[in-house]
């Protein structure tokens, strides 16, 4: 009989979180740390494979510490779960510990619980290392775009959560019981049982989920209407941390839950027997790794870049326009964007065309490489984008229109693979005083490539990336373009500090857009250029913090 630990009182609850604040700071830190010792990206030869294996062969030695660095903190992720299951259950003693740490199956399961973290994460839980899997939320938006496509995957998440709660003792068979594989999950899956108070307590963090956003929200809302402009924003701060103490406070509770140490009813018993004295301390705990993590993870909203940029995302005024083709252009220039962001890439004969994707599909079904395709081929094909027919519009005539219509182009190049300096010259033979003309910008997600184009062609170039990525002083970075969910305002400021400007995408919708404005990001790149810019303007002239609010809440991720 597996015999449950009494240890659920809020100041029980409180130590968790102290543990998960602790161990998220830590890692912060750690991987912070590591990354910044790596070798800077633009280095990394993409042009010539023996260039590749010398630069690999110089910088091995920092790679291989980052690779330690990692396996620690997972290691201490796993000594972290083990450790809180076994006091949970009242098996704590260092014999287990180690016996679990050297257990493959511990490990796997605790992939299996990482990777159940994740979506929590995407909303503002605070599980550990969560943070760094986390899949951009811009991506998520375009998986989950249909009807009932995000109904299906919250039921199949929430199918797999339930089955991870019946076979929530797979651990213990493991490490107590010391059972072979298949009576690990046997004996688990039998001892595991559904109970109400279960669902109960799954429901009660729903609940107070749903509950505190509404509050919140509310309140910032009426704070919008009757204070003054300095006093609004220092209410969506507190009400920042209020919410991230809720979360804190949710996820330790979960962590209860799926232990099976903590119940609705438990909680408010145990903290009713604890000491006034105990109660005020945890209190006063969770107010500071409260406000400690709003701190450090950049939540806190500042004063806005007043001189803000709307860009067109894929050369589009709406979100079903077809991307990246020249029929768009003189709609969406119309809507009046600072800038139009447009992808290129190179055919096998050198001609850039409009494309996000590397490959593309013709009316009957046939798949082309465009790296791999003569222009002359791609020329006469049509071409399908949904229910849309279209044909594949060159580099060379959309800038020659665009430089017609006045329209400045933030040009992202689309090179996955090498590409030789030969081939960049050529590019910036070819179209460098046509995109000076344009006062145009390049971004690429190829370090390296940009850093070679620049020094060939003199406009801003920019570092692309849909995560946190290192900000430096490298010459080639005149700006970052970033996934809006990963941004902060600690890297806003660091941005500053090198005077760059920092660009956020795809923000299409109004709290991204309000609160990608109060952490204040420079450029917004949007498929809705001319309402987003109506926002922008209206934000600007009489500054509200409810939509921001809701949005460095929920869709600001932070590791801490």
């Amino acid at each position: 009989m597996i015999k449950i630990n009494n240890r659920r009182s809020f100041s029980s609850v409180v130590m968790v979180i102290l543990v998960i604040f602790l161990f998220n700071i830590f890692s912060d830190y750690s991987i912070n740390f590591l990354q910044s010792h790596q070798p800077p990206t633009y280095l990394i030869p993409t042009n010539n494979f023996n260039r590749l294996m010398t630069y690999l062969l110089t910088y091995w030695g920092n790679y291989a510490i980052t690779g330690v660095g990692y396996l620690f903190l997972w290691g201490l992720y796993v000594v972290l779960l083990l450790s809180s299951l076994l006091w949970f259950w009242n098996k704590f003693s260092w014999t287990n510990l180690l016996n679990g740490l050297k257990t493959g199956r511990v490990h796997l399961y605790s992939v299996v619980i990482l990777l159940m973290t994740l979506p929590l994460n995407q909303f503002g839980f605070k599980f550990p290392l969560s943070y760094y899997l986390t899949i951009p939320k811009t991506f998520l938006d375009m998986v989950l775009a249909g009807v009932w496509l995000p109904w299906v995957g919250w039921a199949i998440y929430l199918l797999i959560i339930l089955l991870l709660i019946k076979s929530r003792y797979f651990i213990y068979q493991v490490v107590i019981s010391r059972d072979s594989i298949v009576a690990s999950f046997k004996n688990s899956w039998q001892r595991g049982h559904l109970k109400t108070r279960l669902f109960l307590a799954l429901l009660e963090v729903i609940g107070i989920l749903i509950m505190s956003l509404l509050v919140i929200i509310y309140m910032q809302k009426v704070c919008d209407v009757i204070a003054p402009v300095t006093i609004r924003r220092l209410t969506a701060n507190i009400l920042v941390v209020v919410m991230t103490g809720i979360f804190y406070w949710l996820t330790a509770y979960l962590i209860a839950v799926f232990c099976q140490a903590a119940t609705p009813e438990s909680l408010n018993n145990g903290s009713a027997n604890q000491p006034l004295l105990i109660n005020v301390v945890s209190l006063v705990v969770l107010v500071v790794v409260s406000i400690s993590s709003v701190t450090f993870s950049g939540k806190l909203m500042g004063l806005p870049n007043q001189k803000y940029l709307v860009i067109a995302h894929k050369g589009v005024s709406h979100l079903h326009a077809t991307p990246n083709v020249i029929d768009n252009l003189k709609k969406v220039s119309q809507a009046q964007p600072d800038y139009i962001e447009i992808d290129i890439q190179r055919t096998i004969d050198g001609v850039y065309v409009l494309s996000h994707d590397s490959k593309v599909t013709d009316k009957e079904g046939k798949r082309f490489t465009i790296k791999e395709t003569k222009w002359s081929v791609l020329k006469q094909l049509t071409l399908v984008d949904g229910k849309k027919d279209f044909n594949l519009s060159t580099f060379d005539e959309y800038l020659k229109l665009a430089n017609h219509y006045h329209q400045k182009l933030l040009v992202e190049l689309k090179i996955s693979d090498t590409i030789t300096n030969q081939q960049l010259k050529a590019f910036t033979t070819k179209y460098k005083t046509r995109l000076k003309e344009n006062h145009a910008e390049i971004q690429s997600l190829n370090q390296n490539a940009l850093k070679r184009v620049s020094k060939y062609l003199k406009i801003r170039t920019g570092l692309l990336s849909p995560v946190k990525n290192t900000i430096d002083s490298a010459k080639n970075n005149d700006f970052y373009s970033i996934e809006y969910s990963n941004v902060n305002t600690t890297m806003v400021r660091e941005i500053d500090k090198q005077n760059k400007d920092l660009y956020i995408w795809t923000v299409n919708r109004p709290e991204d857009v309000a609160s990608g404005y109060v952490l204040g990001v420079r450029g917004f790149i949007t498929d809705y250029p001319k309402r987003v810019r109506s926002q922008l303007q209206q934000i600007k002239g009489q500054p509200t913090y409810s939509e921001a609010l809701e949005g460095v809440i929920l869709f600001q991720k932070s590791g801490v």
